[in-house]
């Protein structure tokens, strides 16, 4: 009888005991939740950097390409219009290009040809709106980043395909593309400096019309338009470092440097003088 009962205590000494289950049941979910915890921020912070870098590369091409534009709008002459007529949200350049690699090919005279190509072309940057689909405010939804090239200068049409219904290239189709070419980005603004002061638009169209910087700043959240009337700047360009306002966490601005602008600044004086009579002057 005496053995039965050591064998019994042994037994129940060998055991756990409720409030040892209850503590290393606790001590698992705080170790289980601090790993959960480590790993989804872990898992957040390295979603949160990859988009950021996207973000980052889509800005960087989108400039990249606009810059590139910007550098090869034309300065004089005034056939075909201004080299670029801005505003503060929307831009139109007429810059030069290089026909396509294929004009070069050799073809034979049975071979179909394809649709001749100008050295300039019109281009227009704007954010487009959604009137007919409003957000929850009721106000109108951007679309976002809109680029519009008219590849035949001048040429306000589409030419038709041929009646075989060849959908074929779209290069020899279409004489002026519009494309919604970033979605993401959903705000651009333009500045433009004509070598004293900062301008919300820019409208000269005589002599060698071109700023001598324009400021472009895109950015992910949108802006609804406002209509007001366009005039000097009156912001930190070029104020003190310490005294200038940040961005906003979702924009990225570029300053492009216009090389082919006026040396003796005559677009600067057309700008002012415009400013002051409410019209375009002759030009310097």
């Amino acid at each position: 009888m005496a053995d039965h009962q050591d064998t019994r205590a042994r037994f129940r000494r060998s055991g756990f005991t409720l409030l040892e289950v209850i503590l290393a049941v606790s001590i698992i979910a705080v170790l289980s939740g601090l790993m959960y915890w480590f790993f989804y921020n872990a898992m957040s912070t390295t979603e949160r950097e990859t988009a950021q870098g996207r973000d980052v590369q889509l800005v960087r091409v989108v400039l990249d390409r606009l810059a590139r534009e910007l550098r090869q709008a034309r300065g004089f002459g005034q056939e075909y219009g201004a080299g670029v007529i801005g505003y503060e949200h929307a831009i139109s350049i007429n810059t030069t290009v290089l026909p396509d690699k294929k004009l070069m090919y050799p073809r034979s005279i049975k071979d179909r040809q394809e649709v001749g190509q100008f050295d300039l072309q019109k281009v227009d940057y704007y954010i487009g709106w959604d009137e007919e689909n409003p957000d929850e405010n009721g106000d109108p939804r951007a679309l976002g980043l809109v680029r519009r090239v008219s590849k035949t200068f001048l040429r306000e049409v589409i030419i038709e395909s041929d009646e075989e219904g060849d959908a074929g290239d779209e290069e020899k189709a279409i004489a002026v593309k519009e494309e919604l070419y970033a979605p993401e980005i959903k705000f651009i603004e333009f500045k433009y400096f004509d070598g004293t002061c900062w301008w919300d638009d820019w409208e000269i169209t005589r002599g060698n019309a071109l700023p001598q910087i324009v400021r472009v700043t895109v950015g992910f959240e949108p802006v609804l338009p406002e209509e007001e009337e366009m005039d000097l700047v009156e912001d930190d360009f070029l104020r003190d470092e310490e005294d200038k306002e940040p961005l906003a966490p979702d924009r990225f601005a570029m300053f492009i440097r216009m090389i082919q602008a006026d040396v003796f600044f005559g677009s600067r004086l057309t700008r002012e003088a415009s400013a002051f009579t409410g019209s375009e002057s002759g030009g310097f």
